[in-house]
């Protein structure tokens, strides 16, 4: 009889499992082996990275550009008419291809002169970082659709920031000749002849700013002082600072502050000129009469003047100026709205105007080019560069002028 061993569960002795060993080498996690570096390396990867990421968003469209140019990436046929009617040159694709620059692309391949869509086209191109070619639109569209002062104004603005002064002022000059009467074309030119440091030619497109608008009491202080910070770049320190004085005489309340007069007296102290601004008082009979006369000492000259509170400066004939010898410099040429539409004269500077008893120095003034505008016996007009600096009322018997307190 053969003898079978039975075994229990419990006597089943399992072999014991490996336990791994810190310290064998073969066991637990591969030591680090990067070192201090690693993260230096990590942290320089993710910033190259994230500036190679800005660096095309912000010229990618360029870069795709210069791929397409060097891989002759043809442009649409259908719009090269559209470039060539505006002066310029063809886009990329990818910046024609944006929906936006597409549809304005394809509404001037249409309609080539339609305003609407070129306003919004070198809109877009403004956006897009082409500022040229959208002066470029403007010009074209005023040369070959219709004359537009709104868009030859648009181009000068563009080509200002864009620091091409030459092609600014062309642009400019064209703009000024088509609306001559306009002051802010003029203040335009101004602003880009300053900049230009063509400081003589910005003194008259400011005069000729004053000159045109019907009440400088709406001018803001960027024309004087724009005229006052010319002459001071000239060194001319006596002449900056008329400028000044008849931008307080138009609201003395707002303007008279202790910053303009002490910038007042800075140029008298650097040009050694002394200035009277205004002193005394008086009083004339205007007998009923609607154009009142009045006796002018101009540079101790006298002279019969109309008292015209429209006028913006003091105005004299040729013939008067020549006898109480103003400096007069052709070059000085402004623009002035007068009665018989827009004239031309030269500004220039009077040492002194005196009427009766009241006296003021420095007074910005102009010598009419034509010598029949004022009649055969009137020498000038009393303006406001003189009147504004007093207090001046008119009664159906007399008029009163005297000095501000």
């Amino acid at each position: 009889m053969r003898a079978v061993a039975e075994l229990d569960d419990d006597s089943i002795v399992e072999p014991p499992l490996l336990a791994a060993d810190p310290d064998d080498r073969n066991a637990g996690r591969l030591p680090n082996r990067r070192g201090w570096f690693a993260p230096i390396v990590r942290t320089l990867l993710i910033c190259a990275v994230l500036c190679a990421g800005i660096w095309f968003y912000l010229y990618g469209d360029r870069v795709v550009g210069y791929v397409e140019t060097a891989t002759s990436a043809a442009t649409d046929p259908a719009l090269m008419a559209v470039y060539q009617h505006f002066d310029i040159t063809p886009l990329p694709n990818v910046v024609a291809g944006r929906a936006t620059m597409a549809a304005y692309l394809d509404m001037l391949r249409r309609e080539p002169c339609d305003w609407n869509a070129v306003y919004k086209f070198a809109g877009e191109l403004q956006n897009q970082g082409y500022r040229r070619e959208a002066a470029k639109v403007f010009i074209a569209f005023s040369n070959k659709c219709k004359p537009s002062n709104v868009a030859l104004s648009a181009a000068t603005n563009i080509l200002g920031d864009l620091s091409d002064f030459d092609e600014a002022l062309k642009t400019a000059n064209d703009l000024i000749a088509m609306s001559p009467a306009m002051p802010d074309f003029y203040y335009q030119r101004a602003l880009i002849r300053q900049s230009a440091k063509k400081y003589r030619d910005a003194i008259d497109d400011y005069y000729s700013v004053i000159g045109l608008t019907d009440n400088v009491a709406t001018l803001n202080s960027t024309v004087f002082e724009g005229i006052s910070t010319s002459y001071r770049e000239l060194g001319e320190y006596c002449e900056a600072i008329g400028p000044l004085q008849l931008w307080v005489s138009t609201n003395p309340d707002r303007n008279d502050t202790a910053v303009v007069r002490g910038i007042i007296k800075l140029y008298e102290t650097m040009g050694k000129c002394a200035s009277t601004y205004a002193t005394g008082s008086d009083r004339f009979p205007t007998q009923g009469k609607n154009v009142i006369l009045a006796k002018v000492s101009v540079n101790g000259t006298e002279g019969v003047f109309i008292v015209d509170t429209g006028a913006s400066f003091v105005a004299v004939s040729k013939a008067f100026a020549a006898r109480a010898k103003l400096p007069i410099d052709s070059n000085n040429g402004i623009s002035l709205q007068t009665a018989n539409g827009v004239s031309q004269a030269t500004h220039t500077t009077a040492a002194t105007v005196k009427v009766g008893r009241t006296q003021a120095s420095d007074i910005t003034a102009v010598v009419l080019d034509d010598n029949a505008a004022l009649g055969n016996e009137v020498d000038g007009l009393l303006g406001r560069s003189f009147l504004s600096r007093f207090d001046v009322t008119f009664g159906s018997r007399e008029w009163r002028i005297e000095a501000k307190d």
